[in-house]
């Protein structure tokens, strides 16, 4: 079943209590009694009852079947038993599997921001000088020096990918390399290629252009289906059209994105500036639940949460992230990109992520983003470790219950006992021992269909509960 955030965990059953003693010591009692009086009754006039034949036929003979009955009583709770025990690895299995799945990450291998306000972050949360304030306004980049026959394009490119080349240089030999530049324009990635050329980075790299409103680099599709085993570094640039009235600030920010395993094979060698965990979409009205099952996914402790950021959010969506934060009990100082450096545009998501990875290596804590997507607000962590996700151990399989082992060989012992006080033939004899077998094989046979059974059940749990989700 493909995972999401509104998949529940099924709960766990209860094992319940077993028989109680007394039934066992009645019928002991009730059995041993009715084998003695009903071998004194039955016991031929005149034959010694100091014998191994009486002995057998009062106390060996009930015993073998109050040990039979003993079993059968027991064998409906050691069913139940065996039940729960397998219903509840595989609810553990779930959570587990489910927490792997809601602690899922990309490392940001590093970032790279060019914003109206310089040293934005650090000034938003009073590391460096005061806090920028443009509401309502639409900036641009400082001026660039631009050599003659470089546009500006190609420029803001360059001082996007020139601080990230060492990573580049080191990962585009060993792993497959994506660069993906978001801008308005088609004609931008021969520049992008222009820029990859002149600074003398791999050939292996795969150049590609997107634009704004494609789902190519949303951060759900860095997730499902997931980078794969390739780096990707993500581009995007919002800059201003000559000769048209602007809507939104300009911004251009850079992030390169691996996924864990590619991180795990540099065996320590290769340390993310931060950890993008898995994001959850939710409407403005459920922002609260989304927030509170975002945190209980234990991707980072709460405690760690520091900074919360924001950009591009209706007032509604702002009002409820506020509102959900306050209720979450989360310590955290709120900052809006919009308030800083003016109209928000298509980049903000990104500039947002690349922003709060940076607040991460300068030791900030953990940090909370929230962005629009459509009518919908993403929420997302940044941080530097996850809470580690507990291993399930393996289930132990009961290929057969001890309680029916038990039954049937005091069933074959009573019965190969009064075959021989009946001086019965070998037909006989093998005829018990064949029963025995073919008994012993069904009951192995019933344990197997038993465990696919619970299984069944618990996968119409889950999706009947998935369902009502």
């Amino acid at each position: 079943m493909r995972m999401k955030w509104a998949v529940p965990d099924v709960a766990e059953y209860q094992y319940g209590k077993p028989p109680s003693i007394w039934w066992y010591v009645v019928a002991f009692v009730v059995i041993q009694v009715a084998g003695i009086v009903v071998t004194v009754l039955n016991w031929e006039q005149g034959k010694s009852m100091i014998s191994g034949a009486f002995f057998g036929r009062a106390v060996l003979v009930p015993l073998l079947l109050w040990g039979g009955i003993s079993a059968w009583i027991y064998s409906r709770y050691e069913d139940w038993v065996a039940r729960v025990d397998w219903w509840n690895h595989l609810c553990r299995l779930h959570h587990a599997r489910r927490r792997e799945w809601a602690c899922a990450h990309v490392a940001i291998l590093g970032s790279v921001v060019l914003t109206p306000e310089p040293d934005l972050a650090e000034r938003l949360l009073g590391l460096e000088g005061r806090a920028p304030k443009n509401p309502g306004k639409v900036m641009a980049l400082p001026e660039l020096v631009v050599s003659a026959g470089v546009s500006r394009m190609a420029q803001v490119i360059e001082q996007l990918i020139k601080p990230l080349t060492a990573h580049i240089s080191n990962l585009a030999d060993t792993c497959v390399f994506d660069v993906i530049l978001h801008s308005d324009d088609p004609q931008h990635a021969a520049e992008l290629q222009a820029v990859w050329r002149k600074l003398g980075l791999s050939d292996l790299a795969d150049l590609r252009w997107a634009p704004f409103d494609g789902k190519v680099d949303q951060p759900e599709q860095w997730f499902d289906p997931g980078l794969g085993s390739s780096v990707r570094l993500v581009l995007g640039c919002q800059l201003h059209i000559e000769g048209k009235e602007p809507s939104c600030s300009e911004i251009a920010a850079a992030m390169l994105l691996a996924p864990p395993k590619v991180v795990a094979a540099f065996k320590g060698k290769l340390k993310p500036q931060a950890r993008l965990f898995r994001p959850i979409s939710t409407p403005s009205d459920s922002v609260a639940d989304a927030l509170e099952r975002l945190l209980s996914a234990e991707q980072t402790a709460r405690a760690r949460i520091r900074h919360g950021w924001s950009s591009g959010l209706s007032r509604q969506s702002r009002h409820a992230t506020s509102g959900a934060i306050k209720d979450a009990g989360l310590n955290l100082a709120e900052h809006d990109l919009d308030g800083a450096i003016g109209e928000p545009g298509p980049v903000s998501a990104w500039l947002l992520q690349a922003l709060a990875a940076q607040m991460v290596e300068h030791g900030q804590g953990a940090q909370l983003v929230a962005s629009p997507q459509g009518q919908d607000v993403t929420l997302n962590l940044v941080g530097t470790r996850s809470t580690p996700v507990s291993r399930v151990g393996e289930a132990s399989v009961r290929v057969l219950d001890v309680s029916v082992f038990i039954g049937l060989t005091c069933g074959l012992a009573m019965s190969l006992f009064l075959f021989d006080a009946a001086g019965a033939s070998d037909a006989w004899f093998l005829g018990a021992s064949v029963v025995y077998g073919l008994s012993a094989l069904l009951t192995i046979v019933g344990c197997w269909v038993r465990h696919r059974v619970v299984e069944d059940d618990f996968d119409d749990r889950l999706r009947c509960s998935t369902e009502q989700a």
